[in-house]
């Protein structure tokens, strides 16, 4: 195939790129070329920026577009607009975020989209990010119809996470000590592995899919207890493992999935099933997941980042995470004595 990646220079673009040069398929790059020192050979790279450079594409022909940036209905809309006549498929790159409600499990694909109505479109924050990503999905559909493959995504994980999102446990684990974990082990979790979903896919874009794809795994379900029990394994630590009551971490302003990830808390009416999203579809047109231990031992293989890595910032600290298991020690202690 003859593919062009919007975005590509990190993360999953790097996932995308790889894959599809892996795959013998013919892949132009189209960024603003912040990231293009990693770029394995034979890649052909038009640099650019979508908000101004978008004719640099035009009178050209790909079999599909696969779109990894696109976050501003205004801006997707400009990209379609531009491309329709030079590609066969537009894939774009959404989230299970752009659901309107996590309220009943299973989310599926019929599920209701959120609304964009009266959401600011300029600056992206954590508020307007799902309803941002639901309306560029209706903005490609309506574009390209039928020929519209749209991809969402659980937490995206593996080596070389800008974020740390996920990555922040098997490095916890690794650093020893107590280790404060959110509510219960029994507690499910979803992610996906970056590799995965580039070859996911690229698969749907060779069945000529249309239309959308939840895309998170394992495939097998996974606890939260059972991700802390492979990084243990994976790096050999001895930790100690302490599980702490939910409100206890409300009570204590702690922020869910920005400050501890991969935590959304359970009792939330509206957020509760965030991490049961149904991904049949998906997997009966290919979608193969990873062992947990091969993603976490991949992770850790890759390095640990120095204490300054941006990828560490807006987690917790090991001082807040230390005073924090002080006072619920305490607070156990009370509530024994009382």
């Amino acid at each position: 195939m003859n593919l062009l990646i919007i975005g590509g220079g990190v993360f999953l673009g790097q996932a995308l790129l790889q894959a599809a040069l892996e795959g013998g398929h013919t892949v132009t790059v189209f960024n603003r070329g912040k990231s293009r020192n990693w770029w394995p050979p034979g890649v052909k790279w038009i640099v650019g920026d979508r908000l101004e450079d978008l004719h640099l594409l035009m009178g050209r022909k790909w079999d599909a577009v696969i779109d990894t940036c696109g976050y501003r209905p205004q801006d997707v809309e400009a990209s379609c607009a531009a491309l329709y006549d030079c590609c066969e498929r537009y894939v774009f790159i959404s989230s299970v975020s752009a659901y309107a409600s996590f309220a009943n499990a299973p989310i599926d694909e019929q599920d209701a989209l959120a609304s964009a109505g009266g959401v600011d479109r300029e600056t992206i924050n954590g508020t307007n990010y799902g309803p941002l990503k639901a309306e560029c999905e209706r903005t490609v559909a309506r574009a390209f119809d039928s020929q519209a493959l749209l991809i969402r995504p659980g937490l995206i994980v593996g080596p070389h996470d800008p974020t740390g999102r996920f990555s922040y446990w098997p490095w916890r684990i690794c650093a020893g000590g107590r280790v404060l974990a959110p509510g219960s082990p029994e507690t499910p979790i979803q992610f996906i592995d970056a590799r995965d979903l580039a070859a996911l896919i690229l698969r749907l874009i060779m069945l000529r899919a249309s239309g959308a794809f939840n895309a998170t795994g394992p495939n097998e379900g996974a606890t939260f207890g059972e991700l802390l029990d492979t990084c243990r394994w994976i790096s050999g630590e001895d930790v100690e493992i302490e599980w702490v009551d939910q409100k206890f971490l409300e009570r204590e302003k702690v922020q869910p999935w920005t400050e501890l990830p991969l935590w959304i808390p359970s009792h939330d009416p509206q957020t509760r099933a965030f991490h049961m999203v149904d991904t049949t579809r998906a997997r009966r047109n290919g979608l193969r997941t990873r062992p947990m231990a091969v993603t976490v031992s991949d992770i850790l293989e890759a390095g640990i980042p120095h204490h300054g890595d941006k990828r560490r910032v807006g987690k917790l600290t090991r001082e807040r995470e230390r005073d924090l298991l002080a006072v619920w020690r305490l607070q156990k202690a009370g509530l024994a004595l009382a």
